[in-house]
């Protein structure tokens, strides 16, 4: 009985609850969100910015590009070997920007974590 309450926390730490995490896409910082400027932020200055987007799309004379993160923690058990996807928690965060010859004519960032 000794030997099994002193090998208990042991077990508890090997057994232990940690979490693991999943990403899709590049992270997008808020602070170079904030530095966009429309009117004078350029296509090339948000490229260097943030890289390529996930998706480009054309209308009207308009350039569209979409970035877009996602994100997944996910409870794990037993060194990693189960997971819980009932109790992960997954965050998107999106930047879509309205481009005009080449210059940013408006943007919307959103972050959502449900």
């Amino acid at each position: 009985m000794k030997r099994f309450l002193l090998a208990l926390p042991l077990m508890l730490t090997i057994i232990g609850c940690s979490v693991a995490s999943r990403t899709e896409g590049t992270k997008i910082d808020r602070n170079l969100v904030l530095n966009l400027r429309p009117g004078a932020t350029t296509r090339q200055m948000v490229i260097d910015a943030f890289g390529a987007p996930s998706a480009i799309n054309y209308e009207n004379n308009e350039e569209k590009f979409t970035y877009t993160f996602k994100e997944k923690a996910v409870p794990v058990y037993l060194g990693g070997l189960v997971e819980n996807e009932t109790k992960g928690k997954e965050s998107l965060t999106t930047l879509e920007l309205v481009l005009k010859d080449d210059i940013v004519y408006s943007y919307r960032f959103k972050s959502a974590e449900n």
